[in-house]
């Protein structure tokens, strides 16, 4: 392995960490209303937040593919220390107008920061290693971000501005650790003088690798990314079906900083699993497994303890199809597009985890919560089907020769 390049996956590998040690993300709601914002007024930040993170993700994806990985996501990171400051100074409609720089911040290293991790860990010589470090750096950011969520709680008890101003230092800590990674990727904007960039090229045989099996990853891409957004819809929505069982909210707040522990193990078990299995197997197993518990979870809605015990292990299956997916995925695309091709596979998700949330909230609303989860887990099922049979089915097909 090349010594420079092993030192640039260590380096970009802390600053991977980092980026999930974020104190304030348990908290934030929490403050906004100390800032005298209404319940609407948070509620337009929100809305306004996830609009422009929708609009934003393809066109901040080509920014990285333009001009670099690394640039793209030195200037999100910049915008997230200018959007903290701002959170400190500002008031009222500022406030709100605040969240069009989060979103765009978000948004511009979204794709580039799995993409540029690829890349690093290709060219240390650890291509073939990916999903285990992947898998690794996601357990330990998880880890870091359930760590940083506890911590920036007992620290916004002390004082509001001495979170926002531990959370400023940490996003200068990030951009000191992006300093010395070098620009290893090739951009369009390399080559603008050799041929004209084409959005269409996206979508066409050869931006992906392996030829044959291109339309197959379109699918698995598209197929996987609307699952996802399917299963971070029903995680945010357990705020509301503890709530109905008037769970207190010290044991919600126990349940969603546990998933985080959940979220590292599930990174981990997939890297175990996968080579044992296979990437593929693995990826579709545990689909399968996830359909079929949404298929009893009304016979768990009668038991609180049962299932919230049954909910964890819901938040579990969903980060293996994530991470498998998402590596195979990385396999398949080229390096010129690579960002863009992420930041669609966000899109996509950002797309239908919005919708299938109104949806779950509609349902919830509508029936007593037995017949509510039915009907959730009825859509779990018909989901599941419909990426397995087409997106990987067509994958294992194409690719039985290519080693996936």
């Amino acid at each position: 392995m090349n010594k420079n390049a092993a030192t640039q996956l260590h380096i970009y590998s802390a600053f991977f960490v980092l980026a999930g040690f974020v104190l304030n993300r348990g908290v934030f709601l929490l403050f906004l209303a100390d800032k005298g914002m209404s319940v609407t007024e948070i509620a337009l930040y929100q809305a306004l937040y996830n609009i422009a993170t929708v609009v934003l993700e393809l066109p901040t994806g080509l920014v990285g593919d333009f001009f670099g990985k690394k640039f793209s996501i030195q200037v999100g990171v910049l915008l997230l220390f200018f959007h903290t400051a701002g959170m400190l100074l500002l008031s009222g409609p500022f406030l709100v107008a605040l969240s069009l720089v989060e979103a765009l911040a978000y948004s511009l290293q979204s794709g580039s920061e799995q993409a540029l991790l690829y890349e690093i860990a290709r060219n240390a010589g650890q291509g073939e290693r990916f999903l285990t470090i992947n898998a690794r750096l996601l357990a330990a950011q998880s880890i870091a971000t359930g760590v940083a969520i506890v911590l920036g709680s007992f620290i916004a008890q002390v004082s509001w501005s001495a979170l926002y101003v531990c959370v400023s230092v940490f996003y200068l800590l990030q951009l000191f650790l992006l300093y010395p990674i070098e620009r290893m990727e090739t951009t369009h904007s390399k080559n603008s003088g050799e041929e004209r960039f084409d959005v269409a090229k996206i979508f066409r045989r050869e931006t992906w690798s392996i030829g044959e099996s291109a339309f197959a990853v379109l699918l698995l891409l598209i197929g996987t990314s609307m699952l996802d957004g399917f299963y971070g819809s029903y995680y945010n929505l357990n705020q509301l079906v503890f709530d109905a069982f008037d769970a207190p909210v010290s044991i919600i707040g126990i349940f969603f900083g546990a998933s985080y522990a959940v979220n590292a193990t599930a990174y981990i078990a997939a890297d175990f699993f996968s080579s044992r299995f296979g990437k593929r197997n693995t990826m579709l197993g545990s689909m399968l497994i996830e359909a079929g518990l949404f298929m009893i979870l009304p016979w768990f809605a009668s038991n609180p303890l049962c299932l919230f015990g049954l909910s964890m292990v819901l938040c579990f299956l969903p980060e293996v199809v994530y991470i498998t997916s998402e590596n195979l995925i990385q396999d398949a695309i080229a390096d010129d597009l690579r960002a863009t091709i992420l930041s669609v596979a966000s899109l996509v998700r950002a797309l239908f985890s919005a919708m299938f949330f109104s949806i779950f909230g509609y349902v919830l609303g509508l029936y007593p919560i037995q017949i509510a989860l039915g009907v959730i887990g009825a859509i779990a099922i018909a989901i599941t089907a419909v990426v397995s049979l087409n997106a990987g089915a067509r994958l294992f097909g194409c690719s039985a020769q290519g080693g996936l």
